[in-house]
């Protein structure tokens, strides 16, 4: 019965050494595949950046020209000012029936497992 105690403990490792047994593990990508990520991670960015500069000069345009009415204290909308109030409606629009979309998708995923 002493010999079963003896062998079920676990020796104490210092985490040091059991910290650098660990690196020793794992696999290091090399030059190439880690230039290769670099590129991906920058092609994603400056794609990201153009649509955000899009969407920022979009929003923009719809504030200067819906918010421009003061200039000649008429009621009538001028055409840019009505071309920002479709564009805008349209994103309100997309947004919401996105969120919708969303859940209902979300649900029927929910109800399959």
């Amino acid at each position: 019965m002493a010999k079963d105690n003896k062998n079920n403990q676990t020796k104490k490792v210092n985490p040091i050494v059991a910290t650098f047994g660990e690196l020793k593990q794992v696999s290091w990508p090399t030059f190439g595949q880690t230039m290769k990520r670099l590129g991906t991670v920058l092609v994603v960015t400056l794609a990201f950046l153009v649509v955000l500069i899009g969407v920022d000069s979009l929003l923009g345009f719809i504030y200067r020209e819906l918010f421009s009415l003061t200039t000649n204290d008429d009621i009538y909308l001028q055409v840019t000012q009505m071309v920002a109030l479709i564009v805008g409606i349209v994103l309100v629009v997309a947004a919401i029936a996105g969120v919708i979309a969303y859940k209902v998708v979300k649900a029927r995923n929910s109800k399959k497992d």
